[in-house]
């Protein structure tokens, strides 16, 4: 199967909408937790967050459902670096509709925990295909928290 995984650096990888056979895919190339990003609904062609559960508990992989629509919410910037502390050093897969969302809300989630300079925050999100550089001021304003 071909699949759309994009990395962002060698733990963190975001992704167009997934399909339940991809979560497959995914625990057979070793990635340790599945974050979705994307609510529920969001257009009628995407799979239900239940189907991609299921796959997801049948491969036991972690699946972490954290719906954004808007900019990121500091909610879910914390939820996200939970899941990525939990599983440092690991192989974490996160999608949306086109995988944008889940590049910022990761993006957020390492300036917030100062884990990598706002610089090369960007170059790794430009690397995997997001141009994230409108968010720079939100970044710069995290990492300096």
């Amino acid at each position: 199967m071909v699949h759309n995984f994009r990395k962002i650096t060698d733990h963190f990888y975001a992704a167009p909408q997934i399909e339940p056979d991809e979560i497959d895919v995914a625990a057979s190339e070793g990635f340790a937790a599945i974050i979705m990003n994307r609510p529920d609904g969001e257009t009628p062609d995407q799979p239900a967050t239940a189907l991609i559960k299921d796959r997801a508990d049948a491969n036991q992989l972690p699946f972490v459902h954290i719906p954004i629509t808007a900019p990121p919410q500091m909610s879910d910037v914390k939820a996200t670096l939970e899941v990525l502390k939990a599983h440092e050093g690991e192989k974490v897969l996160a999608f949306c509709r086109s995988g944008t969302r889940s590049t910022t809300l990761w993006a957020y989630a390492v300036a917030l925990d100062k884990a990598m300079p706002v610089n090369d925050i960007l170059t790794a999100a430009m690397n995997g295909g997001y141009d994230l550089s409108p968010h720079r001021p939100a970044l710069e304003a995290l990492f300096a928290l």
